[in-house]
């Protein structure tokens, strides 16, 4: 049987998605991640050529020179600042910053679009692969003996986390979670037929064990106020009035309860051993404020071998972004998270406006990126592989939305 190059496309997606949400990471290495960034770039590559020959009425030129630059920029003076700074080699560090490679998803989708490859196709296949990692997850949580593993030296131990209320986690792929709970939840109240509401309640089912499973409570209580600020402030223009109302107030709660929020944080498990990573931070940020410490590689020197076993930047939040990549790196997180924001605000509001609908996609990956703003202090997801795959999907959609809305005011 011929397979046709749409079916190719498919099955490259859905290994690019499972890649991104770090399905693989349970596994072979995560291996697997190397696959899915090759396919991105081979994707990339081959719809920015389809699209150059094809297609005269797009911004060709600035889909496919952003992301790359961005990359570019970011590995490249990553690895040089920590070549510099810890006396090494750059290109391991260079090839360690290589999940940044991801963004080039963003381009590739939206090339891939504009030539005809349909956006509902392209939401199944995300929800498709979302459903994968789940049960992937759960079926790694029961093949993997958690206490072994966490002992172990290997890599295995850095995906297995232990505490005395908790016990032994092991570390899910958070971000899918977060989007395919909110998804599941929306298409119980789209118009379907009565298998598909009963498939829809047994993969909230599952979501809802795997967060009784790793009990993440800050993920849940963000998940919870982010529901109640999207009906509230966002489902509609008109109340973005209310938001600017009440912001003063929410923010005045924020400052008076920061120190209570912060006490709790560091008094939680492993809180001695987190301030003492904040205060390390908090020196070397003083002495390279402005493009930080940068990026390390296990093939020259670590953060642990530099800084102490137990100095883990990406456990830091915010401070940690800082540490890396300086307070020029933390300006351009803090200006995507919320130009991210934005887009997917207006994505919302036009799809509701032309559709009387609202798109579930779209309302999950806003509500996604409402949760990670409000938590933008201690867990700045962009940065990180997960949040860079949600990041790069909602710019290519929010992009195709944003032509739609030009050619229909032309």
């Amino acid at each position: 049987m011929r397979i046709s190059i749409k079916h190719l496309i498919d099955i490259a997606l859905v290994i690019i998605f499972y890649a991104g949400f770090q399905g693989g990471k349970y596994f072979l290495n995560n291996r697997i991640q190397e696959l899915g960034l090759a396919l991105t770039l081979m994707l990339f590559l081959y719809t920015a050529t389809q699209t150059a020959l094809l297609k005269k009425d797009i911004n060709w030129r600035w889909w496919f020179w952003s992301a790359p630059l961005l990359i570019i920029y970011v590995m490249g003076l990553s690895s040089l600042i920590f070549s510099i700074n810890a006396d090494t080699f750059i290109l391991p560090s260079f090839f360690a910053a290589r999940e940044f490679l991801i963004i080039l998803l963003a381009p590739a989708l939206y090339f891939l679009i504009q030539l005809g490859y349909p956006i509902e196709r392209l939401e199944k296949i995300f929800i498709s692969s979302l459903i994968i990692i789940l049960i992937n997850y759960l079926f790694h949580y029961y093949r993997i003996v958690l206490p072994e593993a966490y002992f172990s030296r290997g890599y295995m131990s850095y995906i297995v986390t232990y505490d005395e209320w908790r016990g032994y986690r092991l570390k899910a792929p958070t971000f899918a979670l977060f989007l395919l709970t909110l998804y599941a939840s929306f298409m119980l109240f789209v118009k379907t037929t009565t298998i598909k509401k009963a498939g829809w309640i047994v993969i909230l089912c599952i979501a809802a064990y795997i967060w009784f499973l790793i009990k993440a409570r800050s993920q849940m209580a963000t998940l919870g106020l982010a529901l109640i600020y999207y009906p509230l402030f966002f489902s509609r223009p008109r109340r973005i009035s209310l938001f600017l109302l009440v912001s003063p107030v929410g923010l005045f709660l924020i400052i008076a309860l920061g120190g209570v929020l912060i006490d709790t944080f560091m008094n939680s498990d492993g809180g001695t051993i987190r301030a003492a990573s904040y205060a390390i931070a908090w020196e070397q940020i003083g002495q390279y404020t402005f493009f930080g410490y940068g990026q390390s590689s296990a093939f020259t020197k670590t953060y642990q071998d530099i800084f102490g076993a137990k100095f883990f930047p990406s456990d830091l939040g915010i401070i940690g972004i800082t540490f890396k990549y300086g307070m020029t790196g933390v300006l351009i997180y803090i200006f995507y998270n919320f130009y991210l924001f934005k887009r997917l605000m207006w994505a919302n509001w036009f799809y509701l406006y032309q559709y009387k609908k609202i798109n579930p996609l779209l309302c999950s990956l806003f509500i996604f990126l409402t949760a990670l703003s409000i938590n933008l202090i201690l867990n700045p997801g962009l940065a990180y592989m997960q949040g860079l795959t949600v990041a790069s999907l909602a710019i290519s959609i929010t992009g195709i939305y944003k032509q739609q809305s030009v050619h229909m005011n032309k």
